[in-house]
């Protein structure tokens, strides 16, 4: 129950329960490093993609707090990513060698694939201050545990219900605009964007399970397919950018059309993937998504 909501409990309190127990795993991993540093970041930053999702889901009632905790954990994260970024984009290109785009193209990708893994390899030697970075997160992680006395969330099981419903289905209607407007534009940033949607509604019916557990678990499931489709394409966009902004980092320029080519045909495959993984995820209106919500809860908290 380490990241579920209890129907029935003060709101206030269950909320900074959860928050709590992230910030605390957190702080855990990062003191105690069993796999090394880089993989006790790489927990610690799902941790705080969870608490991410957690006030994002409250913040109608609670706007100042929300947006302030919210700028704390991002920045938390921002502090202890840039080994973490570069080995993702030498994941991204394992990722892409697998697919059927590359077949024909082994080689070159192969060498880039190398190059960014020497590049990962000086960022991390260079990266003097990482013991730094992480005493500074537990900081940061402690100071957002003392803050948490400040959160007030409405009273009551009736309010309970209509501000948790609400926040489901906001983000749930962001998520169909999301979808809609990449499927017509193609635009990377507007996969993110539905990507993001996708990700924080994974969190919300994680969060609002014990409401219908076994449908809340089908929906989170069908959300983790998807935004790991939209992490592997968000990866090939972090690509492009990495080729603009430092393209002898990648290659000369064959390897660099090569590399454009394959990912292109790539980001095609899976975005057509996406679109079938959410069909029905996302077919629902918003107002049907947080009636649903709200009886459900109702139930669950007698």
């Amino acid at each position: 129950m380490s990241y579920r909501i209890r129907p029935g409990k003060p709101l206030t309190r269950e909320v900074v329960r959860v928050a709590r127990i992230q910030y605390a795993g957190a702080i855990g991993m990062l003191r105690d490093q069993p796999r090394g540093p880089h993989e006790a970041i790489h927990d610690a930053r799902k941790r705080f993609k969870r608490l991410r999702g957690l006030f994002r889901l409250v913040r109608a009632a609670a706007p100042e707090f929300c947006a302030r905790e919210n700028a704390r954990v991002r920045d938390i994260a921002a502090g202890l990513s840039t080994v973490r970024d570069a080995t993702a984009l030498v994941e991204a290109m394992g990722h892409l060698m697998a697919s059927d785009a590359a077949s024909s193209h082994l080689p070159a990708l192969a060498a880039i694939r190398d190059r960014l893994a020497a590049r990962r390899d000086r960022i991390a030697s260079a990266e003097t201050d990482l013991d730094t970075r992480i005493a500074a997160a537990i900081a940061g992680c402690e100071d957002g545990i003392a803050a948490l006395s400040g959160l007030k969330l409405p009273k009551g099981k009736a309010r309970a219900v209509e501000l948790l419903a609400r926040g489901v289905a906001r983000n749930y209607g962001r998520a169909v605009g999301a979808l809609e407007a990449a499927t017509a534009s193609g635009h990377a940033e507007d996969w993110h964007d539905l990507r993001k949607h996708i990700k924080y509604h994974r969190m919300h019916v994680q969060l609002m399970s014990p409401a219908w557990p076994g449908d809340m678990a089908m929906r989170a499931e069908i959300a983790d397919l998807a935004g790991e489709a939209l992490g592997d394409d968000h990866d090939l966009a972090n690509l492009e950018a990495l080729i603009t902004a430092d393209p002898d980092a990648i290659g000369n320029a064959a390897e660099i059309a090569t590399l454009r080519t394959v990912m292109a045909a790539r980001s095609a495959e899976l975005h057509a993937q996406v679109r079938g993984i959410v069909r029905n995820l996302l077919r629902d209106d918003r107002k049907l998504v947080q009636s649903r919500i709200a009886a459900l809860w109702r139930d669950a908290a007698g």
